[in-house]
């Protein structure tokens, strides 16, 4: 996206990695924090970290179920042709991420602050983003069907070419930037934020 709200492009740095290849498992011994890792056909799977830091890290074409961080740190994180279910990220940060043809089903961003993200070619219907703040993000050709933005924060926010229908909490979008030919699929969401009752003809 050329221009947004704040008037400059949503840019993310990418990770710093020393790899030359991928892994395709986890460390063991990371002690609830992950870095400098790259990893690749991988299944991440049950897995409750508290107050974990990623930093520098690269998922690529892995699997990642049911997995709870509360009070993470992450810096420069990019996924990419993942699957990601039941993952809850609460109370926490990420700084420069990039969220790039993943699926999703029952992802939570509560109570987070994103800053300098980028959603593409996701499917996000029904993720959680209840209460969390969005700072430089962008989320481009995305299915947000259901999705949930009640007492969201907006600093700056571009939707581009995006699916918006049925969404939870329209006026927490108070403040994004959204393309005119998105507006119908909001028709129904702010007509419900605003008490309108619609009725077929």
């Amino acid at each position: 996206m050329s221009e947004t709200a704040c008037g400059r492009p949503h840019h993310c740095a990418p990770p710093d990695i020393s790899a030359y290849e991928p892994v395709d498992a986890a460390p063991t011994d990371c002690d609830e924090d992950l870095h400098d890792l790259w990893l690749k056909d991988a299944r991440v799977l049950d897995v409750e970290l508290d107050r974990p830091e990623l930093l520098d890290v690269r998922i690529e074409d892995c699997d990642i179920s049911a997995v709870s961080m509360t009070g993470f740190i992450a810096r420069r994180l990019h996924l990419r042709d993942s699957r990601v279910r039941g993952v809850t990220l609460i109370k926490g940060q990420c700084d420069d991420g990039l969220f790039e043809g993943c699926t999703t089903s029952d992802l939570s961003f509560r109570f987070s602050r994103l800053r300098r993200v980028v959603f593409r070619d996701c499917d996000l219907s029904a993720a959680d983003f209840y209460n969390a703040t969005f700072d430089h993000v962008t989320i481009d050709r995305c299915d947000l069907q259901r999705a949930r933005f009640d007492a969201a924060i907006v600093n700056c926010l571009a939707i581009t070419n995006s699916t918006l229908t049925a969404i939870s909490g329209v006026s927490g979008l108070r403040g994004a930037q959204l393309d005119a030919s998105d507006l119908p699929n909001l028709a129904q969401s702010l007509a419900s934020d605003a008490g309108i009752l619609i009725r077929d003809a």
